[in-house]
């Protein structure tokens, strides 16, 4: 049987435009060239300044886009990772930890039982020494059901 080996990385090929930039590099480029020089006319025929003293401005108006078309944040595009990062830090999806203990029936409450000093009975703090598949040994009579 005839096999061809091919790389893994052959399905993250994008094809190159101009030199070695994507039509999404070529993109964003233009857009920061736009930009400034959109800025640069502002700055020199509405507010009478020269863009030469005031090229920081010009640089920082342009850098998203800059950055937007070259950098990768942990392998992803841009516009991947905006969203990924935006949605993590301003959405409400959190997984909450519940043990097995109350999953099997072992435990009741989650909170904790409070008797004058007793925190926990006995047997629930023997419990929560055991670690993982500890819990459920046979020969204890601790089995999951």
């Amino acid at each position: 049987m005839l096999s061809v080996p091919v790389h893994k990385d052959i399905g993250e090929y994008e094809p190159k435009i101009i030199g070695k930039m994507t039509w999404r590099t070529l993109t964003c480029v233009t857009g920061a060239l736009g930009l400034s020089v959109l800025t640069g006319l502002y700055m020199y025929f509405v507010l009478g300044v020269s863009p030469g003293d005031y090229m920081m401005v010009i640089y920082a108006v342009s850098l998203p886009f800059w950055a937007c078309g070259f950098l990768r944040p942990h392998g992803m595009k841009f516009e991947q990772f905006a969203m990924y990062w935006f949605l993590h830090n301003f959405s409400r999806t959190t997984l909450y930890y519940r043990p097995t203990l109350f999953k099997i029936g072992l435990a009741e409450d989650f909170g904790a039982k409070s008797k004058k000093g007793e925190i926990y009975e006995r047997k629930y703090r023997k419990l929560l020494k055991c670690n993982g598949i500890e819990c459920y040994s046979p020969r204890e009579g601790r089995v999951l059901v």
